[in-house]
């Protein structure tokens, strides 16, 4: 695979580049924003463009709707963290006088705007306000704490999420179709499964681990062993690596064994498994082994979830690691679990017995009739809001216990 032309003096540009998509029908991702209707879709479709910034992760496809969005239209895309503000303020300046001139307003793409200062940021306001440019700003960074108020204020916001692992596996395999350089090369199911799982949402990352993979395979099928041996982490991440590090996991979580169930959190989360995986097994953990005994686990468990969710990796294992840490180190009870498979056994063995008439609604004359509802007794006109003795199990399980508190 040649990644340099015939005389060998210039670079073929990045793979991500190489097949950066030019219009939204081959734009891959954020289809509440960019799906047909929508409102990025509107704009860029009627080319009623007007200033927008995108916030949102490396990889979610930013720079690429920006020059979609300035496609056939002047334009100059900078980088704030290369860039100096001198520089703009004169570009600016520039841009106001031709304007004058030929009506036509200049695109600027600014790039990680966040590394401007707030005063900085003041430069492209009135340039704004007066239309002299159109002004598409990029950030990684909240736009909030980021971003002075004043510009801010005569933007459009839109929030671009992490790409999904089906978006993902669609930018890969649409590389090794698009692509001539990569049309060479065909790719095994789990070699594109683990690139899904090491690009963590960002598009641009997965690009060019299949692009780096595929420059040092000599073979023309790029198998999972080729993946793993490209990874500077030597681990392996398997499905038998996976199910053993995941009950690991929750062994030493139902243990009590803090420091243990930080070690397989991490190893997993070192070896590329999808975090979110990892929370949907503490939930279930915090029902399955702690249930009643601390309710507050399973709010823990969710709300790590939810934290993660917002904040994403790598701030968000933190996160995941102290809900970790907290079921771990609370009191265990399975009663909840043993209650559910003796429930779902006695179901199995006794089919669907019918629902006692005292507890049904008599919701028409006719079922009243049939004596629905008739003997129930309201609990809240009881002593302690409860009918003590009362049974409201079918009639052949009677006096069944599901729930063993200890």
């Amino acid at each position: 695979m040649e990644l340099f032309n015939s005389e060998g003096k210039e670079p073929i540009p990045p793979l991500a580049d190489r097949i950066r998509p030019d219009s939204l029908a081959e734009f891959v991702g954020q289809e509440e924003l960019v799906g047909l209707g929508k409102p990025l879709y509107k704009m860029i479709e009627r080319k009623s463009l007007s200033s927008f910034l995108i916030y949102g992760p490396p990889g979610s496809g930013k720079t690429t709707i920006a020059l979609i969005a300035s496609k056939r239209r002047k334009k100059t895309f900078i980088t704030a963290t290369t860039a100096h503000i001198k520089d703009v303020r004169s570009m600016l300046l520039r841009f106001k006088k031709e304007k004058e001139f030929s009506k036509v307003q200049h695109v600027l793409i600014v790039d990680e705007i966040q590394h401007f200062t707030r005063r900085e940021q003041d430069a492209f306001l009135g340039p704004v306000e007066r239309g002299d440019i159109i002004l598409i700003a990029l950030t990684t960074e909240n736009p909030s704490f980021y971003i002075n108020s004043a510009l801010l204020s005569r933007l459009s916001v839109f929030v671009f999420n992490r790409l999904a692992e089906d978006e993902i596996r669609r930018v890969v395999q649409g590389a090794l179709t698009k692509d001539t350089i990569m049309a060479e090369k065909k790719l095994t199911e789990e070699a594109l499964d683990r690139i899904t799982v090491l690009a963590d949402g960002d598009a641009r990352r997965a690009l060019n681990i299949l692009e780096s993979v595929a420059v040092n395979s000599e073979k023309n099928t790029v198998d999972l062993s080729d993946v793993e041996n490209f990874l500077t982490n030597p681990l392996y991440y398997g499905k038998e690596h996976h199910y053993d590090l995941i009950s690991a996991f929750i062994k030493s979580m139902r243990g009590s064994d803090s420091d243990a169930a930080l070690y397989y959190f991490y190893r997993m989360i070192d070896a590329g498994e999808d975090p979110r995986y990892v929370a949907r097994r503490m939930i279930r953990f915090a029902a399955e082994d702690i249930g009643l005994k601390d309710p507050n686990a399973l709010i823990m468990a969710n709300a790590a979830r939810d934290a993660f969710q917002n904040i994403g990796p790598p701030e968000g294992y933190l996160v995941l690691a102290e809900a970790a840490v907290y079921l771990a180190r609370a009191a265990k009870c399975n009663a909840l679990y043993l209650a559910e498979n003796e429930v779902l056994k006695v179901i199995k063995e006794t089919g669907n017995l019918e629902v006692p008439k005292k507890l049904r609604n008599p919701v028409t004359s006719l079922m009243k009739k049939w004596g629905y509802g008739k003997g129930y007794k309201y609990p809240h006109n009881y002593e302690g809001h409860k009918v003590e003795n009362e049974n409201y199990l079918p009639e052949q399980i009677k006096g069944k216990k599901f729930y063993k508190e200890e």
